[in-house]
């Protein structure tokens, strides 16, 4: 396919559209990237990178990435006491090579950053005000008088996407009344969280997970039930601290090791899934396409497909249009189980209701082990087409 003289406009610097603009341009497109704020760097806590996301980024020639986090090893789900309801060795799961990594997310966004190897633009400061497609081109109109023409666009600018905005007008965000606190304790040893020990611990209208994302630094995430956009009594870790008061160890020990400064709260928001995500030739990509609960840790990792996929597609097709859809209609179907999956697991997790905790814990407890594979099958066996 001759595809060295077109061009793609991605709009959003974060991991999916850095991805989309590494794969692209690994298989001759010219690609420009369009970053709202004012330097290309991903704010945030930790994440974790399943295998399914893994492979994309080694597909790429990132396999050094692994260095920079720490890789799961086993993962645990608890009881407010820490009685554990279930327990997984990694190495038993459907990894096919490519590990479960735990990263500071900033870990991951400079590896991508360096993969660009200048060879690709990044433009900073660049808001979009609004595009528009001609039927043989794209032009993105900035909102500080700056202008770009490409022959396809990528909506990869997330949850509140400005592309997503002027093709679906209107749309409403879904709170999942909880937000979610991420901390990161920084020297922090406790001997019952060990190196590659991925946990969960799941209470009444509260939940708790942890793991280590360098040697000497813990990612922590916590949930509660409040009121959108509410400021908590006294500050988020008293109030934190409150809340997890009698949880198992190192949960209070994890809260009160950590910095005021190391903790960011954000409301859990989502939208459902579409049905048509672009239009012409323009599509989207990531959050700004299907954005979804934390419950399965998939929301950077099917951003990070959507970039395999849509490189992918493009350098088998002349046909632009024709090629966007195609990609919109390999990954419609999985992002919007990951939608739907995330919020209902995040809805069980917050049960309060001493029976129906009950009712949860032990159906975790006694589900057959075939199906907790199946379930990991489903979310980390995924791989781009040409890998299989």
């Amino acid at each position: 396919m001759h595809t060295a003289k077109r061009k793609a406009l991605i709009i959003g610097g974060g991991l999916g559209g850095l991805t989309a603009a590494i794969a692209l341009h690994q298989r001759g497109w010219r690609v420009e990237v369009f970053e709202q704020a004012p330097q290309l760097r991903e704010v945030g806590s930790g994440l974790m990178l399943s295998p399914n996301a893994m492979r994309v980024l080694f597909g790429l020639g990132l396999r050094h990435v692994v260095e920079r986090g720490v890789e799961v090893t086993q993962a645990e789900m608890c009881t407010w006491r820490g009685s554990a309801l279930m327990k997984e060795r990694v190495e038993e799961l459907p990894c096919e090579g490519a590990p479960p990594v735990l990263f500071h997310r900033a870990a991951v966004h400079g590896a991508l950053n360096e993969a660009l190897g200048g060879e690709i633009p990044v433009h900073l400061g660049a808001r979009l005000a609004r595009f528009e497609d001609n039927g043989a081109g794209v032009v993105a109109y900035f909102e500080d008088g700056r202008e770009a023409r490409g022959e396809l666009l990528v909506g990869a600018d997330g949850l509140r996407s400005a592309v997503r905005a002027q093709l679906h007008p209107g749309e409403p965000l879904r709170y999942a009344g909880h937000p979610c606190w991420r901390g990161l304790a920084r020297g922090f040893e406790h001997p019952g969280l060990p190196r590659g020990m991925l946990r969960e611990t799941q209470g009444r209208g509260a939940r708790f997970g942890m793991g280590h994302v360098r040697e000497d630094v813990v990612y922590w995430w916590a949930t509660a039930d409040w009121p959108q956009g509410q400021p908590v009594p006294g500050s988020d870790k008293a109030f934190l601290q409150g809340i997890f008061r009698t949880a198992h160890a190192p949960i209070p020990q994890l809260i009160a090791a950590t910095d005021e400064a190391d903790l960011l709260r954000n409301d859990l928001l989502d939208r459902p899934p579409l049905e048509q995500w672009g239009r012409g030739r323009v599509t989207l990509l990531g959050d700004a396409a299907h954005p979804m609960m934390p419950n399965l840790g998939q929301g950077a990792c099917s951003a990070i497909e959507d970039g395999g996929v849509l490189a992918q597609v493009l350098s088998g097709t002349e046909d632009i249009e024709r090629g966007l859809r195609d990609y919109e209609a390999r990954r419609r179907e999985r992002t919007a189980w990951l939608q739907r999956t995330s919020w209902r697991f995040g809805v069980i997790g917050q049960w309060k209701h001493p029976l129906a905790v009950w009712m949860r814990e032990q159906s975790i407890r006694l589900a057959p082990a075939h199906v907790m594979r199946r379930q990991y099958e489903q979310l980390w066996g995924w791989r781009l087409e040409t890998d299989r």
